[in-house]
């Protein structure tokens, strides 16, 4: 086999899952590296020394030859030896992690991966592999600066104060050789005005107690920008006298700079910039040490939109971010401007964070007044009481906030955060701007949730359930060619009721499985009806399907008797499955999944990517089908991470030979992406909002025949 062109770094992949394998060769490729696989450890070692890789991933656990023993069995080859070999394994496998690194591994990566840092990962560590790869040319002088730093060399001789720095360190510092005095106030000189005293006082010790430095310092370069180096010496002694100081220059800007972005991801989220749920619980863990310690108190207000996927529903995906940014600002703008008031609502530390979605958290530290939470929630919903722009348009929101106060209202963090949320659910059940403060009286919201499972378990005898539909169509012929049912229930108190609202009411009661049977039995019922009307018998309609409903015994039998009660061919029914609920049974979902393509009916994957599903599995499932989900197709094209993963996503469904169809489709620049990525089926608010029966018969009809009149001109 011939390696791919040198222009490109060539990175062997060695892991046994499928799916890894074609998400890292899609995405690599995207951004210029050349990518070659293995699926076990001794055809890696194969292709390793047929193809010479510049870059390893290599997977922990596989069968056979495991990561470590394809990790020690690379390493023994002496030429080998600065090979980059990158580690992927779980985020908590601490074990394996330092195994790895004893027997010689460059780094880890931790799955899931991500992909946004992984490509600026690499090439970190494809420049640092050159780098040592030319210092290993060097003289044999500077051998031991090789062991130490990448870039370049310095020494300073003691007694007599000359310096001497390789061609690197001039670059690196942006210091002509013309204005070089040859002395160590070079090097002083070169550093930020702020940090020579801690450079200088470094190189003193160094002289004092003979003992190594590294330090990282700012400098200021000749171009005018800051860079970060690493800079590290040691005393170099012949006999017993201490002669010089030899030291080595890195430039760590490019990675410090990625170590802060990945910081950044993990604990900030980047939408508003403002802490997300894991720094959030960071930070609540030191306050209540704090409060431990000092016997002082702290109060957390829990803030949420309400209503808010109205605004997505409405205006669209891109609209409710920019009303979270608004929303954030304006609370951040808040907090900040009382800390200079007197006698202000915050009064001391404050800290603003998003928990996700539309909920955020406010922290006051030193909360001792009991009013505190009070006022503050108050002020809140004043400073957001004025409209938020959007366009042309004013959005007023409706805000409830949850107050919870420590000690007393959990006895850590999770159960702190579980009770502030559940004030802040249950405020917003009394109605738009409120606060509810934490109780043990809040468990009364529980009998009012039973509630809802009562009135849930009658709206099936009471017929308030009902199926709205969304049209399929077919981009390319711009016909609709199917449908998706979509429950909805119409109570008598509430109105409307979003399944958001009750399918997890219905999932912890056990009434999930009635009611998606009856979802079953409606659907195909309506197909027949549609099809006495006129509708095409190629017209395919999907249901979805609960995981408690795939896994009921006789469930197979029950679609047939539906079917046939219907009297409608199986090829008109569809059944809509989520990857989780695949792989957690996967053996008994393969028998049912047999069982329904035995009888004639399609099978699709809903949400397709979201999950972490393996392709030695989806390999082995019967389906037809892989639905991308909306989440990938909200910011096509203009993401990057969005079209990397939509166009593997693609490739897997073209390698399986299987139909694809996009969710959440709202702009034509997203069809057209789709189209050309070989996604023909859409279904979106582009061409159809979810409707009752009657108006989406309406809908197909008009749809189909003013297409055939286009056509006909």
């Amino acid at each position: 086999m011939t390696s791919p062109p040198s222009s490109r770094s060539l990175i062997l992949v060695i892991d046994d899952d499928d799916m890894i394998r074609l998400m890292l060769t899609n995405i690599l490729d995207r951004e210029g590296f050349a990518v070659i696989g293995a699926s076990d450890g001794e055809t890696g070692l194969e292709r390793l020394a047929a193809d010479q890789p510049d870059l390893v991933l290599l997977d922990v656990m596989m069968p056979g030859i495991s990561g470590f023993d394809c990790l020690q069995s690379i390493r023994a080859q002496p030429e080998k030896r600065l090979l980059p070999i990158v580690m992927l394994t779980g985020v908590d496998d601490l074990e394996s992690v330092n195994r790895a690194f004893q027997l010689g591994a460059t780094d880890f990566v931790a799955k899931p991966i991500s992909w946004a840092t992984l490509p600026h990962r690499l090439r970190y560590l494809l420049r640092s592999s050159a780098a040592l790869a030319q210092l290993a040319k060097s003289e044999a002088e500077l051998r031991k600066a090789q062991k130490i730093a990448q870039l370049g060399s310095w020494e300073w001789w003691v007694d007599t104060d000359k310096m001497i720095w390789s061609r690197e360190v001039f670059n690196l510092l942006g210091v002509s050789p013309e204005h070089f005095q040859a002395s160590c106030q070079d090097l002083y000189a070169a550093v930020h005005p702020s940090e020579v005293g801690i450079l200088r006082q470094a190189i003193d010790l160094c002289l004092k107690n003979r003992r190594q430095f590294r330090l990282d310092l700012p400098v200021v370069h000749r171009d005018g920008g800051e860079r970060i180096v690493h800079i590290q010496g040691e005393l170099i002694v012949d006999g017993e006298s201490a002669t010089r100081i030899q030291g080595t220059l890195q430039d760590i800007t490019e990675r410090r700079h990625i170590e802060e972005r990945v910081r950044f991801l993990s604990y900030y989220d980047p939408l508003t910039g403002l802490p997300n749920r894991a720094l959030f619980r960071e930070i609540l863990a030191e306050a209540m040490a704090q409060c431990n310690h000092q016997n002082s108190r702290i109060t957390t207000l829990f803030v949420c939109i309400d209503r808010f996927s109205r605004i997505n529903e409405t205006l669209g995906p891109r609209a409710g971010d920019h009303v979270l940014k608004m929303f954030a600002d304006r609370l951040v703008a808040e907090v900040r401007d009382s800390h200079g008031k007197a006698g202000g609502a915050f009064g001391g530390e404050s800290t603003v964070s998003r928990l996700g979605g539309n909920e955020f958290t406010i922290l006051l530290k030193h909360a001792d007044d009991d009013q505190t939470g009070v006022r503050v929630a108050r002020q809140i919903l004043r400073t957001l009481e004025p409209a938020f722009q959007i366009d042309t348009i004013e959005l007023f929101l409706g805000i409830n906030i949850g107050i919870a106060v420590y000690p007393g209202d959990g006895s850590d963090e999770d159960a702190y955060i579980k009770n502030g949320e559940f004030a802040m659910h249950h405020a917003r059940e009394q109605g738009q701007n409120t606060y509810q403060y934490f109780s043990k009286s809040l468990n009364a919201v529980a009998f009012q949730k039973l509630a809802m499972e009562n009135s849930l378990r009658r709206a099936l005898d009471r017929d308030e359930l009902l199926l709205f539909y969304q049209a399929k169509v077919d981009m390319h012929r711009q016909r609709v060619v199917g449908g998706e049912a979509l429950i909805r229930w119409r109570h008598p108190d509430l109105a409307l009721v979003a399944p958001s609202q009750f399918i997890p009411i219905a999932e912890e009661s056990g009434l999930i499985v009635p009611i998606s049977n009856w979802v079953l039995e409606t659907v195909c019922l309506q197909i027949r009806e549609w099809q006495d009307r006129g509708i095409s018998p190629a017209m395919v309609i999907s249901a979805n399907v609960s995981a408690n409903q795939l896994h009921q015994p006789g469930f197979v039998g029950h679609v047939r008797n539906a079917l046939t009660q219907a009297g409608i061919a199986p090829e008109c029914l569809k059944l809509e499955l989520t990857e989780s609920m695949l792989l957690d049974h996967v053996d008994e979902a393969l028998v049912t999944l047999r069982e329904l393509r035995a009888l004639g009916v399609k099978t699709s994957i809903d949400d397709f990517g979201t999950g972490y599903s393996s392709l030695s599995y989806l390999k082995k499932l019967p389906i037809s089908e892989l639905k991308i989900d909306r989440c990938f197709v909200r910011d096509l094209p203009d993401n990057e991470d969005d079209v990397a993963i939509t166009t593997a996503i693609l490739a897997l469904a073209r390698a399986l030979s299987l139909d694809v169809i996009a969710e959440g489709v709202e702009n034509q620049a997203q069809a057209e992406f789709l189209m050309a990525g070989g996604c023909h089926i859409a279904q979106g608010f582009l061409y159809h909002k979810p409707a009752p029966a009657d108006e989406f018969f309406d809908f197909v009809a008009h749809f189909n025949q003013a297409t055939l009149s286009n056509s006909g001109r």
